[in-house]
């Protein structure tokens, strides 16, 4: 009663716009098609909406495939095969669906926790027109508040599980963020500084040994022997020679 008086809806089974139904020892809140119409049509944001009942004198064709579905409301309401839905918004979108009575039984016994009980024994054409317009409004139309709340709300008679939220309980505190942050902002400095440590400790390393490999192997200009450019092989220089006749004599 709370969430139906929360929607501001009456339940009242004759009006059809909500239903207390019990279920393992509770009243259960159950919405009807006509208050799902009510509640659509307090967004502001449908044309027109409507659910009914399809007789096998009036119907025409359906397809599908373009939603086209064709009914001749002049011959007599006979045998009841099918049930529709239908709406068009005020940007020009328009959805149309049917359901035959094959269909829509399956559904109930299928997702329907109080479908052996409650409206769907007493009023079963009421709980199929409100099956398949919950059923285009919650894929193809925009929703309220108050219509998303009221679908929440008739969906726990479902067998389908409710989506749960999985946002942390607990969210980082912004200083905690902004020290992540501050933190992952240091950390390609610090590398920065590392990688220049080691490159300079290894230019260092290479320049010194660089310099001691130099100072060994470096020969004055003005002492390196005339060589054969040929053979490589050294020759002797004239002063080398006469140097070396002056040690013989």
């Amino acid at each position: 009663a709370m969430k139906a008086a929360v929607l501001n809806l009456p339940i009242e089974p004759s009006l059809g716009r909500a239903y207390l139904v019990p279920y393992k020892g509770q009243a259960q809140f159950q919405l009807g098609y006509k208050g799902l119409i009510e509640l659509a049509q307090r967004s502001g944001q449908y044309k027109n909406i409507n659910a009914g009942i399809v007789y096998k004198s009036q119907l025409i064709s359906y397809n599908p495939l373009f939603e086209e579905l064709i009914l001749d409301f002049s011959k007599p309401q006979d045998e009841i095969v099918g049930y529709f839905a239908a709406f068009k918004l005020f940007n020009g979108f328009e959805k149309v669906s049917f359901w035959t009575v094959e269909k829509v039984t399956a559904h109930g016994k299928k997702f329907s926790k109080s479908f052996a009980s409650g409206p769907w024994k007493t009023d079963f054409d009421a709980m199929a027109q409100k099956t398949i317009l919950k059923d285009i409004l919650s894929k193809y139309g925009p929703l309220s508040v108050e219509m998303q709340k009221a679908i929440e709300e008739d969906n726990q008679d479902s067998t389908i599980s409710t989506p749960k939220d999985i946002t942390p309980q607990e969210a980082n505190s912004l200083d905690d963020l902004i020290g992540h942050q501050n933190e992952n902002k240091d950390a390609p400095n610090n590398l920065k500084d590392v990688t220049e440590d080691l490159h300079d400790e290894e230019e260092k390393t290479l320049t010194d040994e660089n310099k001691t490999v130099l100072e060994d192997t470096s020969y004055p200009a003005d002492e390196v022997p005339d060589f054969d450019q040929e053979t490589g092989e050294v020759l002797a220089s004239e002063g080398n020679l006469f140097d070396n006749l002056g040690d013989l004599i």
